[in-house]
Order: C-alpha cells, then structure tokens, then sequence
C-alpha cells in the first residue's frame, strides 16, 4: 500500500489548524512576553543619566597594567541586574555597561571612560587610588560634535571606516596578557598598549580615530558554564582507551606539554571577574586623504600582537565593518548595504552601543540594510581588559609619541602629542 505523502502532510496540516486554540493563545503570550520585557528594557535604558570621564596622563606612571585591572575588578563589582518579577518585567532593568575609550584627534591622544553617572565618583576615587597622579575631569561629550549621520558626514567632505572585533575562538581560551609582556629586566618590558598609541599618533592632523572597548559586567556563573563545557570538549579530544593486564579498559588522558599548558590558562582565566566586551574602532578622514589600506589594518594590525599561539586572538566581524561587495553575502544591493553598516557603525560608537541581550530587543532595532543579530561580543575577564586598555607606562611615556602632564594639578603643557594644545580639533568637529 502506498502513502500519499501529500494527503498525509494535508492531514497533518488540518490537524495543527484545528487545534488552534490550544497553541494560538501559547504563541501569542510568548510573543507579548517578549515585545513586553524588550519594551521596558527599552524605557530603563532611556533612563540612563551618563557620564564621559577625561583621564589625563601624569608625567610619570610607575605603576603598570596590574593597577587598570585593579580597577576593572572594582567595576564589575558594580554590576547590576533584575532580582525579581518587578525589577525584570516591570521596571526593565538591565545591566549597564561602561566604555574605555582612545581617540586621537589628528594625533593628539585623549583617554576617556563613558560611565553611568551614579558610579562616576566610585570610579575617580579608584583611578586616584591605583593612579595618584592622573588628572580625571568630567567633560561634554566629545561624539557630541561630530556629525550624527553619513549625510552630514559626506558634506564636510569626510569618509569612514569602522569595524568591531571580538574574540576568534570559544571564550574560555584567553589572548595573551600584559603578564606575558613583562620581563624580569625592568628595561626590557613592553607596555602592549604601545603598538596603538603609536598607530593613533601618525595619523594626519584632519583625520580622527576612535576606539572604543565597550565592558558589561557579567554573571560568573555564565562563564563558569561555558568553562566546563569547553572543558569537557577538550578531556574528549585528549581521552583515549587502555587496556588492563586481565583485558579490563579504563580511560586515559593523553595529553601534550602544550594541551597542559591551554588547560590550565583556560581555569585561570575563569578565577578572575568576567565582562561582555567588545572593540569599536571608526576612522574618520578627509576624502582627499583616505587612507583604507589605514583603516582596515591599523589599529585592527595593533590587536594582532594579543594573539596567543593555542589559545586566542581579535578577529573583525565581517557582517558588521564598513565594507560590501557583490560577491559577499547576500549578493545583492552592496550599496545600500555598505550605506547602513555605515550609519549603523557611526550611530553604534557616539550611542556607545552595547549588543542586547534579548532577541525581541535586537528585533526592535533590526534594519534591512544592517542587521541587529549580526553583532558578537566575547566574554573577557579584568586581566585580559586591563591589557587592551590602561594607562601607559614609562616604556611608552618616556618615548616621543608620548607627551604628559607635569602634575595632576599643574595641568598638561602646551604643544605635547597627548592633550596638548596645538592645531586644535579637526574642522569637522567645528573647531
């Protein structure tokens, strides 16, 4: 007896349909729950009063990344996050995120932090604890003069690029840290923040770069989990069988000095307070001297020395940076694609734009030329962060790139590569 396949999936199909009042009402509150909670959390979000902190380089720095980290601890210990049915689905609540920024104004290098305004004096008092000598002001926003859209942008005769990057691998493995930088000769330390420094300081007076290393606290359970899960990938990739003098088996593990050695930094990396993060860079130029060969590898070239070999490493998101061809996905409208990832990525840095949590709230804020589900953040912990961002050291305030503040109170000097006072901002900030 043959089966009409086509009978039977009609018949499958009058059976779903007229059991509609059992599923229609599930899937409608399932939908409402989540337009819901993404609407609240929406509404908490536009609360948010904030803050962007100028952090001004002493003349002298001798303490290294290991005092950022300190600090980065410090943040996340100011997590928040809902509790209970009220604070999650009435009020909203999410965790607020912070941002650690570089900007080189045609080579002239300011530190920022963009924080919620509750925390900012926790957060100067820290700096001034693990950093005596520095100089923390609260400032106007500086995305506040640069133009809010492409349009504005294209007019002042300026183009962009941007990208984010985020981690290559799972997030257990780590990249290499400021420890692997060190050296046990106090002459021959690297301070790895000055491979940036030195891209951001040979740009031309007219161009700006903006980094910006956006920072969730996150709920260490969440890492713990993703932990034993790569974990237990990796026992099963090293496990083999052995056979007993009766012929009884038994496992055994089989590992080499290097698969030891990615074993234990993945549990260190788990012992230290765990942060969503992610890196956005844009570079802004005059269209007579746009540089992409400068865009697409500078400051993106200056994360490659974070790689671990084993372990992990910055890639760029290809779905989110600055560029569309017709050979690359979806093959169609490369234009109009390249147009919205533009406005998506100016709009993302001056919003200090933090990927959602939810998918109704990606839903909400999805654009048919830029895609909100197509952002990635990676999971790094206060080590890894303090690497990537901290005050620099004498082995970078000591050479020419760098220029500093005498003191805190005395204020930076004039005509230094670091806050200095020379040609001032690049016209399309309207200075």
């Amino acid at each position: 007896m043959e089966i009409d396949l086509y009978q039977l999936y009609f018949s499958f199909l009058r059976l779903i349909l007229s059991l509609w009042w059992i599923w229609l009402p599930i899937l409608t509150f399932i939908i409402f729950r989540n337009v819901w909670l993404a609407w609240r959390q929406l509404l908490y979000r536009s609360k948010f009063t904030l803050t962007v902190l100028e952090i001004r380089i002493p003349r002298e720095i001798k303490r290294g990344p290991k005092a950022m980290e300190h600090i980065f601890s410090t943040v996340w210990t100011l997590r928040n996050a809902p509790g209970n049915f009220r604070e999650k689905w009435l009020d909203g609540e999410v965790t607020q995120w912070f941002s650690f920024e570089i900007v080189s104004f045609g080579g002239d290098i300011h530190f920022y932090l963009w924080c919620p305004t509750r925390h900012a004096n926790v957060i100067k008092a820290n700096f001034y604890n693990q950093y005596p000598d520095v100089e923390i002001e609260e400032i106007e926003d500086y995305t506040g003069k640069i133009p809010k859209t492409t349009n504005e942008l294209y007019k002042k005769g300026y183009n962009l690029w941007g990208a984010e990057l985020s981690l290559g691998r799972p997030d257990p493995y780590p990249i290499r840290t400021y420890i692997e930088f060190e050296s046990i000769e106090e002459n021959e330390n690297i301070d790895p923040i000055g491979g940036l420094l030195e891209v951001l300081n040979k740009i031309e007076p007219e161009e700006i770069v903006m980094v910006q290393i956006l920072a969730r606290p996150q709920d260490s359970r969440v890492f713990d989990a993703k932990l034993k899960k790569e974990i237990q990938v990796l026992k099963e990739k090293t496990k083999g069988v052995a056979r007993g003098p009766m012929g009884e088996e038994y496992e055994i593990f089989s590992r080499t000095p290097g698969e030891t050695e990615m074993f234990k930094r993945i549990e260190e990396k788990a012992f230290k307070p765990p942060f969503d993060a992610m890196v956005r860079y844009v570079y802004l130029s005059p269209k007579s001297i746009y540089n992409v060969n400068f865009a697409k590898r500078g400051v993106r070239g200056s994360f490659r020395q974070y790689d671990a070999p084993n372990m992990n490493f910055f890639i760029a998101n290809p779905k989110t940076w600055t560029q569309a061809w017709i050979w690359d996905r979806p093959h169609l409208f490369p234009k109009r694609i390249l147009e919205g990832r533009k406005q998506r990525m100016l709009k993302n840095y001056i919003n200090r734009y933090m990927p959602q949590e939810s998918g109704a709230a990606k839903l909400v804020e999805f654009h048919i030329w830029s895609s909100s589900f197509t952002q990635k953040f990676s999971i790094m912990n206060t080590e890894e962060l303090a690497t990537i961002f901290h005050m620099p050291t004498e082995a970078v305030t000591t050479q020419p790139l760098m220029k500093r503040v005498e003191s805190r109170r005395m204020g930076p000097p004039a005509g230094l590569p670091i806050f200095q006072e020379k040609q001032g901002l690049p016209s399309i900030m309207g200075e």
